[in-house]
């Protein structure tokens, strides 16, 4: 005999209704669908901030060369 869900042996009890049982099960689905937008939304700023955290190290380092190379020149004068 295969096994019932928790579901279906309520509904099969009369605990609960059909209609009470499907607004449960969008609900359920409509949580999960938020869950996963947001764990999306948040994998994306990761991504951004990574990409503007390495952007900004390159700046910096562009920077850190060109006084490096300009220093020498100032200290001649």
């Amino acid at each position: 005999m295969a096994k019932l869900t928790l579901q279906e042996q309520l509904l099969k009890a009369g605990l609960v209704t059909s209609k009470k049982a499907a607004k449960v099960e969008r609900t359920a689905k409509k949580s999960r669908v938020q869950a996963r937008e947001a764990r999306a939304a948040v994998e994306e700023n990761k991504k951004a901030q990574l990409e503007r955290d390495k952007q900004l190290s390159e700046q910096q380092k562009q920077a850190a060369l060109a006084k490096e190379y300009k220093a020498p020149g100032e200290a001649a004068h």
